[in-house]
């Protein structure tokens, strides 16, 4: 099927993806002259050279690197407009794709997850695992997800626009059960991590701002914490604490609405984290997002 955008998207970012004019040419059904005579007319058109023809294979100049990233987006802006065209025409289940760690999805989607579908049946959830800025651009860039629920991070603002889920602490949590003499003690809300040695521990592995934050407060404190178990799911971790194994540090959304565990803030820990969604600039938000989110920020409330 022809391309609703300029053709000369596919050719220049095939040309990219093979490093030869020849191998693109076969690549996509084109004579190499024909693919080579069509580059050159481009560049004339825009008044600078694409790709640098003494590098073996072909690379990108800093022009052509600005062209394939327009050209990029460009073509998946066209794969997302024919896959939703074909959703509405054959009436197929419409997808929310979400760009998420699995120990935040693990922890804190659970019950958003059940809400949606009881309220959007019809709907698939798609996770697309990532951790860094760098694999959610990439996943942005490919068309692989509707918009990423990430931590700390504040993205370009010229790329990306952003909204605040929430603003998470790092707590200490036990079971209702367990005798903890700290939390006993406790008239504030809030304890101390040296006031915890002697506790079996279970420490899960929660994300890249909180676990190097909290290795930073065990160093600090000079705690000496039993450790039972450590760089686990979610999920077990929780399990392992609700049936009184030991206590446990986590992000506070991790938590919220257990009534079953004793919870308290860290005293230790003076900074804070912010939860954000993450949209590329200028994206329409569906209805489905916007319930989803909804959804989020009421479970978080």
């Amino acid at each position: 099927m022809d391309g609703l955008v300029n053709d000369d998207f596919r050719y220049m970012a095939a040309i990219a993806e093979h490093g030869s004019i020849s191998q693109a040419a076969r690549a996509m059904h084109i004579s190499q002259p024909g693919l080579s005579q069509r580059l050159k007319r481009l560049e004339q058109q825009l008044g600078t050279e694409l790709f640098d023809r003494s590098s073996t294979p072909l690379a990108p100049t800093p022009s052509g690197k600005v062209y394939l990233k327009h050209a990029i987006r460009a073509l998946a802006a066209e794969d997302a407009m024919r896959r939703d065209v074909y959703s509405a025409t054959r009436k197929v289940r419409q997808r929310l794709r979400i760009g998420v760690s699995m120990a935040r999805a693990n922890a804190l989607l659970t019950q958003p997850i059940t809400s949606f579908y009881e309220t959007r049946k019809g709907c698939t959830i798609e996770l697309r695992e990532m951790e860094t800025f760098d694999e959610m651009h990439r996943l942005f860039l490919g068309d692989e997800i509707d918009f990423a629920v990430l931590t700390p991070i504040v993205p370009d603002p010229a790329a990306y626009e952003t909204e605040v889920l929430c603003h998470e602490t790092l707590q200490a949590v036990a079971s209702a059960e367990m005798d903890v003499p700290a939390f006993r003690r406790a008239s504030t809300g809030r304890v101390f991590l040296r006031q915890l040695e002697g506790i079996p521990f279970v420490l899960p592995s929660c994300d890249r701002y909180f676990d190097p934050l909290i290795s930073q407060l065990i160093d600090v404190s000079n705690t000496r914490l039993d450790i039972v178990v450590r760089d686990c799911s979610a999920e077990l971790a929780l399990a392992l604490v609700q049936d009184g194994l030991g206590a446990s540090l986590v992000p506070s959304t991790w938590v919220q609405g257990k009534d079953d565990l004793q919870v308290f803030d860290l005293a230790d820990a003076q900074a804070g984290n912010v939860l954000r969604a993450i949209y590329p600039k200028g994206h329409i938000i569906s209805d489905d997002e916007a319930l989803f989110m909804h959804i989020v920020r009421e479970r978080l409330g």
